[in-house]
C-alpha cells in the first residue's frame, strides 16, 4: 500500500501553495513576459505548444482546458462543461499534426479533443479550377465540379481509385448525387444537365436544361428528381431516373424532310442522298427504305392506312411508293418544286404545294398511266387545282377534323381553303411580317402555329384571331405542340429544338444537334420529343422536365433541398428565398433576406435554413414558419453557407480580403429562446483564393472548392470529446506517438496503457510501475514519452524509478534506477565496502515528474520532487550528469548541490539540444526557472520569480519563447494562469 509520503501532485500542488508567505503585491510582468493567459480560477498544472507554435494548451484544477492564440494571447476555445472533465485536470498533450488535444486528469479519464487547426487535414488536385462540390450518400465519397468541365470523383473521401466524369464542354456549375442507381448529376455552362455511371464513370445520358445559363443544380436525396435554376429565373423540375437518348442508326446524309404519324409511332425522313426511310420510334429501328427520286426531296407524306409513302422533291416531281419499296406512281406536281405533301385524313387524295403558289388535291393511287376515256383523252389527275397564293407555297397541312387545307405563301399570307369551294379561302391571315415556312396545328385541331423568321405566332383556327407570339433567338424551321397544347416544340436553325411553355415562352427543354433542325414531333402519349436535323440524325429524347416556376426578373443565385426531399429551396433573385413543395411545385414560404440572397443552407434536422446576403450577413430562421432566429455579421459577401451535420455549426464562404471559411455557432432549439452562443465565431479557415462552395461529409470535415486547382478538406473542432477512455484511477501523463493514433497513459495506477485512437480500444497494458512483493504497490507513472523512433516509451514515477518499454510488446527494456535511501545506506562503522567511484552519480531520491529526450535520443534529462536534474545515457541506463546549483548546498554530505531550491516539475531540451530548461517551485510561494548546459550541466540562467509555484512548463518550438503554468499567490493578487515567457536569457 502507499505510504503516507505517497500523495498525488493534486496534493502536492496544493502544500505548495499552502507554503505561500506576506509577500508584496507584484503581478508577473517582468519585461520578458510576452503574455499572461488569464483566465483559469485555479492552478494551471499542465501547458502544451502546438508543434507549428499557434496555441498553447492549458490544463487546470478548475476542471477545464483552454487553447489560446499564442499571436494574440487571446482565448480561442474551452474544453469543459458537461462533457468535459469531472474533476482536475492534470495532463495535456498535442498530436505531431497539432490536430488533436489529449487530456487526462482526476476524475480518473482521458479524453481527447479536435483543434481548431486552419489548415487543411487533406489537399485534393483537380484538372481545373474547382467551381462545386458535393457529398455522395455515404458520407464519405465527394465529386468536385471543375471550370475544365471535368468532374473528379473521389471514393470514399481518398484519392485512390478517383475517377473523373467528362463531357461538359464549359465549366461544371453543379454537381449533385443519385444513390439509386449511384448516378453523379451535373449542370454545366454548357446549359446541359449530365448524368454518370458513379461505378464507371460513362455518360448515361443528356438533357438540355433550357437556353438561359444555369446557375444552380440541386438533387433530391431520395433520388426521385433534381431541380436547377437558370439566369432567366426559372425552377426547374426534373425527373429522374436519366433515360437516355436514342438515335436511329445508319443516316449517311442530312435530314431534309420529316413526317410523323398523329400517334407518333412511325416517323419518314428523307436524307440528302434522296433517300426516304420509313422508322418505328418504339425501337427507333429502320423499317424500310425508299429510292428513286431524281431531284432533292423537300417533302414526304404517309397515308393513313401506311401503306403509301409519298416524297416531293425539288424538281417539282412527286413519287409513291408501296411500304415494301416498290414505285407506285409519281408526276411533275409543280414547275419549280414540290414544297409539301400532305395525304387527306379521310379521302383518298394527296394535297400538294409547290413553287408555282398552287395547291393541287391529286386522286390516288396515284398511277403513273391513267386509261383514256371514251373521247381518247386522259382524265384529269387532280380532284382539286386551287391557285393558293402569289408566289411560292412554304407550307401546307390538313385540318384533320374537317378536311380544310391551310397554306402560307411567299406573298406572306395564311389562308384556310375549303377545297370544294376553291374561288375564295375560307380565312385568310396576314400580312405577316414575313413568309411563314412551316404550319402546325394543336391535336385538338383548334390552334394553329407557324414560323416567321425567328418568332412562332399562334392563332384560333375558329376565327383567325391571334393567340400568342413566341419569339426565339433563329430562325424557326419546324414545329410541334404537345398532347395538351400547353406547350410547343421548336426546330430551330441554330441547331437546338426547344420545348417551350404555349402561355409564357418559357423553355422546359432544350435538344442539342449540330445541325440545323428540321423536323420535330412532340410524341402526344409518352414523355419524348423526336427531332431531326441536318447533322444526319433523328433521336428520339426524353423530356424530363416536369415543371417551370417563374422565380421573378432576374439572375437566381442557386437552389437546395432539404435532407428529406420534402421542400426545394431558390434563392432569389433578389431578397427572397422560398421554399416550394418538392411534390406539387407549391410555394410554402418565403424567407426575406433583406438584401440579395447568394447563398442557403438548410440543417440535416430540417428545421433550420442560413440564408447568406450580399450585404456580408447571415440570416438563420425556423424552416417550418419561416421565423428570424438571429443575424450574424459576417464580415463580406457569402457564396457558401453549409450545417454541419450535428445542426449546430454553420460555415460559411467569405469573399473578403482573407477569403475566409468561418464557423458559427447556430445552436438553438425550436421555439425555445436563443441561447446566448447563438452566433459566436468558433473558428476560421484562411483560404489562398476565393471559395466557390463547401459541403461537409458526414464526419463532420468538410470539403472547399476554389479557382486553384486545389480542393482543401478541413476538420472542424467540435467542444466535445472525440473519444474518451476511462482509466481506474488519476490520469497524470499523456503522449500521441507521430501518427497521432495510438495514444500513451500514465496512470496513478502504476499502470501504462497505449490506445489506437480508430479503433477506440487499448493496445498495450503494462504494469509498469506496480510492485507486488512483500506486497502489492501502485506507484502512480507521472510522465510518459515516446523514444524518438516511437518504438519505445520512458515511464517516471513515484517510485523514484524511470523504465523503457517495447511499445508494440509491452516489455521492459532498461529500467534507470534511484537511488538507495539515505535511512537504508550502510552506516559509517559498518564494514560494508563503499561504493566504487566507476558508479557514478546515482539516481532519483524520491519521485520522477519530468523527462525529456535529447534531438538524436541518446541522452535523457529527468526531473524529481528531491530538488535534482539528471542526465542518463539511454544505452546504459546510468546518470551521466548532475545539474549542480551553484547558489545552493548539497543536502547530502558527499554528494552534488540540487537544481532548484524547491521540486522541480518539468524539464525540456531545446530545440537545438544544447541546453535544457528546467521549471518548478521555491520557497516562500516563489517558482524557480533555469537555463542549462547540456553539455557541462552549468547553469546558464536561472532565478526565483513571483508567480507562485510552476507546474509546468514547455518551449516553442523555435526555441525563442517557453510557456510557464502556475498557481498563483492570492495574497499579492497574481491570480493562478499561464504566461509566454521569452527564452531566459536572450
Amino acid at each position: 500500500m502507499p505510504t503516507s509520503r505517497q500523495i498525488s501532485r493534486v496534493a502536492l500542488c496544493a502544500a505548495l501553495f499552502i507554503s505561500v508567505s506576506g509577500l508584496p503585491a507584484q503581478p508577473p510582468n517582468a519585461p520578458d513576459v510576452v503574455a499572461v493567459l488569464k483566465t483559469h480560477t485555479e492552478t494551471v498544472e499542465a501547458v502544451a505548444v502546438s508543434p507549428d507554435g499557434k496555441f498553447v494548451a492549458t490544463a487546470s484544477f478548475d476542471k477545464t482546458v483552454k487553447l489560446w492564440d499564442t499571436a494574440t494571447g487571446k482565448e480561442l476555445r474551452t474544453y469543459g462543461g458537461e462533457q468535459g472533465h469531472k474533476g482536475q485536470v492534470l495532463c495535456v498533450a498535442f498530436s505531431a499534426k497539432g490536430d488533436l488535444l489529449a487530456t487526462g486528469g482526476a476524475d480518473n479519464s482521458v479524453r481527447v479533443w479536435d483543434v481548431p487547426v486552419s489548415a487543411p487535414v487533406k489537399t485534393f488536385a483537380t484538372t481545373g479550377a474547382t467551381m462545386n462540390v458535393t457529398v455522395a450518400s455515404d458520407g464519405k465519397t465527394f465529386a468536385v465540379a471543375g471550370a475544365d468541365g471535368v468532374v473528379k470523383v473521389f471514393p470514399v473521401g481518398e484519392e485512390k481509385g478517383a475517377i473523373e466524369l467528362k463531357g461538359h464542354t464549359g465549366a461544371v456549375l453543379g454537381v449533385g448525387y443519385l444513390a439509386s442507381g449511384n448516378v453523379w448529376v451535373t449542370a454545366g455552362a454548357d446549359k446541359l444537365i449530365r448524368f454518370f455511371n458513379g461505378a464507371d464513370g460513362k455518360l448515361i445520358a443528356s438533357y438540355g436544361a433550357g437556353t438561359a445559363d444555369i446557375t444552380g443544380l440541386a438533387v433530391r436525396p431520395d433520388s426521385q428528381g433534381a431541380f436547377t435554376t437558370s439566369a432567366d429565373g426559372v425552377l426547374r423540375f426534373w425527373q429522374t431516373p436519366a433515360q437516355p437518348t436514342r438515335t436511329f442508326p445508319g443516316l449517311k446524309e442530312a435530314v431534309t424532310a420529316f413526317y410523323s404519324t398523329a400517334d407518333g409511332n412511325t416517323v419518314l425522313y428523307a436524307t440528302a442522298d434522296k433517300v426516304v426511310t420509313i422508322g418505328s420510334t418504339s425501337n427507333n429501328q429502320a423499317a424500310g427504305t425508299f429510292a428513286g427520286a431524281k431531284g432533292n426531296i423537300e417533302s414526304v407524306a404517309l397515308s393513313p392506312d401506311t401503306n403509301t409513302v409519298v416524297a416531293g422533291g425539288a424538281d417539282g416531281q412527286v413519287i409513291a411508293w408501296d411500304r415494301q419499296g416498290k414505285p407506285k406512281g409519281d408526276v411533275l406536281a409543280h414547275a419549280g418544286g414540290t414544297t409539301a405533301a400532305v395525304f387527306h385524313p379521310s379521302q383518298p387524295i394527296l394535297f400538294t404545294a409547290g413553287a408555282d403558289g398552287a395547291l393541287k388535291g391529286w386522286n390516288l393511287p396515284l398511277d403513273t398511266k391513267l386509261p383514256k376515256d371514251k373521247d381518247g383523252k386522259e382524265p384529269s389527275r387532280t380532284k382539286y387545282d386551287i391557285k393558293a397564293h402569289t408566289g411560292k407555297v412554304t407550307a401546307a397541312l390538313v385540318n384533320r377534323a374537317n378536311g380544310q387545307v391551310i397554306t402560307a405563301g411567299a406573298d406572306k399570307l395564311i389562308r384556310v381553303w375549303d377545297v370544294t369551294k376553291p374561288e375564295k379561302p375560307v380565312r385568310e391571315i396576314g400580312p405577316l411580317a414575313a413568309p411563314a415556312t412551316t404550319l402546325t396545328q394543336s391535336r385538338d385541331n383548334l390552334t394553329l402555329a407557324a414560323s416567321v423568321g425567328k418568332d412562332v405566332l399562334l392563332w384560333t383556327l375558329m376565327d383567325g384571331k391571334e393567340a400568342g407570339k413566341l419569339t426565339q433567338p433563329a430562325d424557326v424551321l419546324s414545329l410541334s405542340f404537345n398532347a395538351d397544347k400547353t406547350r410547343l416544340l421548336v426546330g430551330r436553325s441554330d441547331n437546338i429544338a426547344v420545348l417551350v411553355d404555349v402561355a409564357t415562352g418559357t423553355a422546359y427543354q432544350t435538344f442539342l444537334h449540330t445541325g440545323a433542325v428540321r423536323g420535330v414531333v412532340a410524341h402526344p402519349t409518352t414523355s419524348a420529343v423526336i427531332t431531326a436535323s441536318a447533322d444526319k440524325s433523328v433521336v428520339i429524347s426524353p423530356v424530363t422536365c416536369t415543371r417551370l416556376i417563374t422565380l421573378g426578373k432576374g439572375k437566381p443565385a442557386g437552389v437546395v433541398v432539404s435532407p428529406g426531399s420534402e421542400r426545394v429551396l431558390s434563392i432569389g433573385p433578389g431578397k427572397d428565398v422560398v421554399s416550394w413543395n418538392t411534390n406539387n411545385g407549391t410555394k410554402e414560404r418565403v424567407f426575406e433576406a433583406g438584401g440579395d440572397a447568394t447563398a442557403v443552407a438548410i440543417s440535416k434536422d430540417s428545421q433550420r435554413v442560413a440564408v447568406g446576403v450580399a450585404d456580408g450577413s447571415i440570416k438563420v430562421y425556423t424552416v417550418s414558419d419561416a421565423k428570424l432566429v438571429g443575424t450574424i455579421a459576417a464580415g463580406g459577401p457569402v457564396v457558401g453557407l453549409a450545417f454541419q451535420p450535428t445542426n449546430t455549426v454553420l460555415v460559411a464562404l467569405v469573399k473578403d480580403k482573407e477569403n475566409n471559411a468561418v464557423a458559427w455557432n447556430v445552436g438553438f432549439t425550436p421555439g425555445q429562446p436563443v441561447p446566448a452562443e447563438f452566433g459566436r465565431q468558433i473558428q476560421t479557415f484562411p483560404h489562398p483564393v476565393a471559395a466557390s462552395a463547401v459541403a461537409f461529409s458526414a464526419d463532420g470535415q468538410f470539403t472547399i472548392t476554389a479557382a486553384d486547382k486545389q480542393a482543401r478538406r478541413f476538420r472542424l473542432a467540435t467542444d466535445v470529446p472525440v473519444k474518451t477512455f476511462q482509466h481506474p484511477n488519476l490520469v497524470d501523463c499523456v503522449a500521441f506517438d507521430d501518427t497521432g493514433n495510438v495514444l500513451a497513459t500514465g496512470c496513478h495506477d502504476g499502470v501504462l496503457r497505449t490506445y489506437d485512437l480508430a479503433k477506440n480500444a487499448v493496445l498495450k497494458q503494462v504494469n509498469a510501475h506496480v510492485t507486488t512483493a512483500p506486497q502489492q504497490v501502485q506507484n502512480p507513472i507521472y510522465a510518459v514519452l515516446w523514444s524518438n523512433d516511437y518504438k519505445q516509451i520512458f515511464t517516471a514515477s513515484y517510485d523514484k524509478s524511470i523504465k523503457l518499454w517495447d511499445a508494440a510488446g509491452g516489455t521492459l527494456v532498461r529500467e534507470f534506477k534511484g537511488a538507495q535511501d539515505p535511512a537504508l545506506e550502510p552506516k559509517k562503522d559498518d564494514k560494508a565496502p563503499p561504493p566504487k567511484k566507476d558508479d557514478g552519480p546515482s539516481g532519483h531520491r524520491d519521485q520522477v515528474f519530468g523527462l525529456a529526450l535529447s534531438k538524436d535520443g541518446k541522452f535523457l534529462a529527468s526531473s524529481s520532487s528531491d530538488r535534482t536534474v539528471k542526465l542518463w545515457d539511454v544505452a546504459t541506463g546510468k546518470v551521466l550528469r548532475d545539474f549542480q546549483n551553484p547558489d545552493l548546498k548539497p543536502v547530502f554530505p558527499g554528494e552534488p548541490a540540487p537544481s532548484h531550491p524547491g521540486w522541480v516539475h518539468a524539464v525540456r531540451f531545446t530545440p537545438d539540444g544544447n541546453q535544457l530548461v528546467t521549471a518548478g517551485a521555491a520557497p516562500r510561494g516563489k517558482s524557480y526557472l533555469a537555463v542549462w548546459s547540456a553539455a557541462d550541466g552549468k547553469r546558464v540562467a536561472g532565478a526565483e520569480r513571483d508567480f507562485g509555484p510552476i507546474h509546468t512548463m514547455t518551449i516553442f518550438p523555435d526555441g525563442n519563447r517557453i510557456v510557464v503554468g502556475y498557481s498563483g499567490v492570492p495574497r499579492n493578487k497574481i491570480d493562478p494562469a499561464a504566461a509566454i515567457l521569452k527564452f531566459p536569457g536572450k
